[in-house]
C-alpha cells in the first residue's frame, strides 16, 4: 500500500501522529482535498495509513487547533484553510514600551511554542518589514488600521476598527459601566478622563460618557484631558488642570494603566495624595498595577484568552467582512478608589 509504506519510510523516532499530520498536509498542499471538502472519516484514514485511530484522532486535534481542519460530529473533519509551511507572525506596534504589549506577546509566544510557530515583535508602522522578513500572519494594534490600505496577508487588530477588519477587542463597554458604577457608589459625581488619543478616535471615551449619563455623573469637555504616559509634562499637566478647578473633578479615569501609573506619578510630585484628594482607575491590570505603592483600580481581561482569540481569528477562515471577538473584562478594586474628600466647611464671618 503506497501512502502505508510512503509513513514508514519516515523516521521512525517521529511520533505516529505528526506523521499523520504531515500527510494531510501534504495531501492538501496537492489539491487533493480543498478547502471546505471534507476528509475521509478516522476509520478509512487509518486503514489508508496503517496507523492505529487514536494516532489519526491525534493528528485530526493538531489540525484542528492550526485551523487548518474543522471538526463537526455530524459531518466530519473539513479543511478550512491550506497550511503554511511555517507560521511566522509579526505582532506590530509604534511603541513596544506598554507593558500590556509585553504581557500579550508572552502569551501569543506560548501558543505558538506549541504550534511549532515563532512571533516576531515590531515597532513601528512600515508594513513593508512584515514581507521581508517572510511573515505569514500579523498582529497589529489598532492605531495601525487604515481604511484604504487593504492587509496583504491575514492580520488581526488588537483593538476596535472598521467593521470589515478581523479584530480581538475587549468588552470595554461593560468595564467603562463597571468603573462609572464603582466610582457612583462610592459617591463620586464630578469625573475626568485622561487619555493619549482625540476624542473623535477614543472609543473609551464613548463608552464612559454612555456609563456617565446612566450614573448621572459629569464629565465636562474641560476635564477630557489629553497625555501621553512617556511624556512627562503631559501628566503633570492633567494633574495640574485638576487642582486649578475651583471645584474640581474627584475621580479620574484614565485610558490605561500605563497611563494611570505614569499620573500618579505626577500626582505624587505635586503633592496630592491619592487616593484622599483624587481617586484613580485605570484599564487592562497589568501585573505591575498591584504591586503600586498605591495599588491601582482596573479593568481586568485575559491576555491568555485574548491570545487565543487572535489565534482562532486569524488562523481561521477569512471572512471579507472581518469578524470581532470579545474578550470579558472585571473589574478590580484597590486602594487608589475611596469615597470624595467632604468639602470644605463654610468659613466663619468676619466679625
Amino acid at each position: 500500500m503506497a501512502h502505508a509504506s510512503q509513513l514508514k519510510s519516515e523516521s521512525s523516532r517521529s511520533p505516529k501522529y505528526s506523521k499523520v499530520t504531515d500527510f494531510i498536509k501534504a495531501q492538501i498542499r496537492q489539491g487533493k482535498y480543498r478547502v471546505g471538502e471534507i476528509l475521509p472519516g478516522q476509520r478509512v484514514l487509518s486503514t489508508l495509513l496503517s496507523v492505529s485511530r487514536p494516532s489519526v484522532s491525534r493528528a485530526i486535534e493538531a489540525l484542528e487547533k492550526e485551523g487548518i481542519l474543522e471538526c463537526n460530529p455530524s459531518i466530519g473533519s473539513i479543511v478550512r484553510k491550506a497550511p503554511s509551511d511555517f507560521l511566522m507572525i509579526g505582532y506590530m506596534v509604534r511603541d513596544l514600551q506598554d507593558p500590556f504589549h509585553l504581557e500579550l506577546i508572552q502569551e501569543l509566544d506560548l501558543l505558538l511554542h506549541r504550534l511549532h510557530g515563532a512571533l516576531i515583535a515590531i515597532q513601528g508602522d512600515d508594513e513593508s518589514r512584515l514581507s521581508r522578513m517572510g511573515i505569514t500572519h500579523a498582529v497589529k494594534h489598532h492605531e495601525l488600521y487604515w481604511n484604504d490600505r487593504p492587509d496583504r496577508i491575514p492580520t488581526v487588530y488588537t483593538g476596535n476598527v472598521s467593521a470589515k477588519a478581523n479584530s480581538v477587542v475587549s468588552d470595554v463597554r461593560s468595564g467603562m459601566g463597571q468603573i462609572l458604577e464603582h466610582l457612583a457608589s462610592l459617591g463620586h459625581r464630578r469625573i475626568a478622563y485622561a487619555s493619549p488619543f482625540a476624542e473623535n478616535d477614543d472609543i473609551m471615551l464613548r463608552h464612559l460618557q454612555e456609563a456617565a449619563a446612566v450614573s448621572r455623573a459629569e464629565i465636562p469637555s474641560r476635564w477630557r484631558l489629553r497625555a501621553d504616559p512617556l511624556d512627562t509634562a503631559s501628566c503633570a499637566g492633567v494633574i495640574s488642570a485638576i487642582r486649578d478647578e475651583a471645584g474640581p473633578p474627584t475621580a479620574l479615569v484614565c485610558y490605561n494603566d500605563w497611563l494611570a501609573i505614569a499620573v500618579m506619578r505626577a500626582a505624587k510630585e505635586q503633592g496630592l495624595e491619592i487616593p484622599r484628594s483624587l481617586s484613580i482607575t485605570g484599564y487592562d491590570d497589568l501585573f505591575v498595577s498591584s504591586l503600586l505603592q498605591v495599588p491601582l483600580t482596573t479593568v481586568r481581561f485575559s491576555r491568555k484568552e485574548t491570545a487565543e482569540k487572535i489565534l482562532k481569528v486569524l488562523l481561521g477562515p477569512q471572512s471579507p467582512d472581518g469578524s470581532t471577538e470579545v474578550v470579558e473584562t472585571r473589574l478590580i478594586v484597590r486602594e487608589s478608589t475611596c469615597p470624595p474628600p467632604p468639602p470644605p466647611a463654610p468659613r466663619e464671618p468676619f466679625r
